[in-house]
C-alpha cells in the first residue's frame, strides 16, 4: 500500500463515520432513537407526517378551502389506519381522532359551512401535536385560557344586574368548548382520568344552572365552580406523580450504533493523523538502494 493510500483511506472512513455519528445524534430525539434517520418510513416519520397533515387540514378549514381540506383529510385517514403510528398514544385517543375525522368528512360531504366543523380540525391538530411534542405541546398553553374562562364564568354568575344564570350559561359554553378542544391531546399525554373529571364537572355545572333557584342551589353552583378550578389545575399538574408523560420520548437505554460510530471516527482519525505524520517525515516512502 502506498504512503498516500494510508492517509486517504483512513480519512474517507473518518469522514463517513463522522457523518454517521452526526446523523445519530440529530436523530436521537425520535422514538426509534438513532435508527430513525436510517429508516425514514418509521413511526416517528409517520408521526411527523400526521402533525403536518393535521396542521394543513386546520389551515384549509380556517380559510374555508374545502378542496384542500378534503385532500388533507384523505391523507389523515390513511395515517389514522397506520399500525406503526397507532403504536403510540392510547386507544381512547385514537378513537377520538377517528371520530373527529369522520365528523369532518360528513361535514364536507354534506356541504356544511366550515364554522361548524372547524373545531374538529382543531382537536385533530391538538392531538397530533401532543403526540409529537410531549411537554412542549400546544395544549398545555390552555391552562391560562381555561382559568380565564372560569373567572369570567364566576363574574357572570355573581353579577347583580340582568340575568346572572343566562350569563353564566353563556360563559360556561365557552369554557366547555375550550376544554373539549384539548380533550384528545390530554388523553394522548396520559391524563384521561383528570380530563374526564374536568368534562364531567363542567357538564354537572351546566345541569345545575338548568335547575330551580334556591339558597341551597346557589351554594351548590358555587361549590361546583370551585371544583372546576381544581379539575383544571389537576389536568395540568406537573409534579412527579401526576405529570403528563410525553407520548414520544427517546429511549433510555444506551445506543450501540452511536458508540460504534463514535469509536470508529476516533480510530480512523488517529490512523489518518499517523499516516500524515509519516508522509511529512518521508514523503516519497522508502527508496530501494
Amino acid at each position: 500500500m502506498s504512503m498516500k493510500s494510508r492517509i486517504i483511506i483512513p480519512f474517507i472512513v473518518c469522514l463517513c463515520m463522522a457523518i454517521g455519528t452526526a446523523g445519530v445524534v440529530w436523530g436521537g430525539a425520535s422514538p426509534e432513537g438513532s435508527h430513525a434517520f436510517l429508516f425514514s418510513s418509521g413511526p416517528y416519520h409517520q408521526l411527523e407526517r400526521m402533525d403536518e397533515t393535521a396542521t394543513a387540514l386546520y389551515t384549509a378549514a380556517y380559510h374555508n378551502n374545502r378542496q384542500a381540506a378534503f385532500a388533507e383529510l384523505q391523507r389523515m385517514n390513511k395515517l389514522l389506519g397506520n399500525e406503526m403510528v397507532r403504536s403510540y398514544g392510547s386507544a381512547d385517543g385514537w378513537t377520538r381522532m377517528e371520530q373527529d375525522a369522520a365528523a369532518v368528512e360528513r361535514a364536507l360531504a354534506g356541504g356544511v359551512k366550515h364554522s361548524l366543523w372547524l373545531e374538529h380540525t382543531v382537536r385533530l391538530r391538538m392531538g397530533a401535536d401532543a403526540l409529537m411534542n410531549g411537554k412542549a405541546a400546544l395544549w398545555l398553553q390552555y391552562k391560562a385560557l381555561l382559568n380565564n374562562d372560569l373567572n369570567m364564568l364566576k363574574q357572570a354568575w355573581k353579577r347583580q344586574a340582568g340575568d346572572p344564570v343566562a350569563a353564566a350559561r353563556a360563559s360556561l359554553q365557552g369554557l366547555s368548548e375550550h376544554a373539549a378542544r384539548i380533550e384528545t391531546a390530554a388523553i394522548f399525554a396520559g391524563d384521561p382520568i383528570r380530563m374526564r373529571e374536568l368534562m364531567e364537572r363542567i357538564a354537572y355545572t351546566g345541569r345545575l344552572l338548568e335547575g330551580k333557584q334556591s339558597t341551597v342551589w346557589k351554594s351548590e353552583v358555587d361549590q361546583s365552580l370551585e371544583a372546576i378550578r381544581g379539575a383544571i389545575n389537576s389536568v395540568f399538574l406537573e409534579d412527579k406523580q401526576a405529570a403528563a408523560v410525553p407520548v414520544v420520548a427517546p429511549p433510555g437505554a444506551g445506543n450501540p450504533l452511536k458508540w460504534a460510530l463514535l469509536l470508529g471516527t476516533i480510530i480512523s482519525a488517529v490512523l489518518t493523523w499517523t499516516g500524515w505524520r509519516k508522509y511529512k517525515a518521508m514523503p516519497y516512502g522508502v527508496k530501494k538502494l
